[in-house]
């Protein structure tokens, strides 16, 4: 029981992290920052979308180099295709296709790296909890 609450708030706290990524893109790439609740609703629907097209073409390909090129090609353009339909600029009109774009490749750069540093703090620590208990 335990663990599931600890899953529901990492997925909670990666949404929220995800929606602030998504509003600092969305600001530097279309010049305004979209409210919260907003954000939050794309990146859900851009979440269960990565899930649903990430297994749907593990299936098809199965897994390897292919299967992952061909899929961050095909969640950029899903991406993209969620951000133009639901992020909305603040008088009402949709962003375009290119500047959902562009927010898409701002944002998905911001998750890479933040999540090569996180790779690389959790790996430390993980390393250094071993090598104490080894020297231990």
């Amino acid at each position: 029981m335990t663990a599931i609450l600890y899953i529901i708030i990492a997925i909670a706290i990666g949404i929220a992290v995800g929606a602030g990524i998504l509003m600092l893109a969305a600001r530097v790439a279309a010049g305004f920052m979209p409210r919260f609740p907003i954000s939050v609703a794309v990146v859900i629907v851009q979440f269960i979308a990565a899930l649903i097209v990430s297994w749907l073409l593990n299936m098809a390909l199965g897994t390897g180099t292919l299967t992952s090129l061909v899929s961050l090609v095909v969640l950029f353009l899903v991406y993209t295709a969620i951000t133009n339909l639901l992020l909305k600029r603040p008088d009402g009109n949709q962003l375009g296709f290119g500047k959902a774009s562009l927010v898409t490749l701002i944002q998905l750069l911001i998750q890479i790296v933040l999540g090569v540093i996180l790779a690389f703090v959790f790996g430390a620590a993980v390393v250094g909890l071993f090598a104490g208990a080894a020297a231990g």
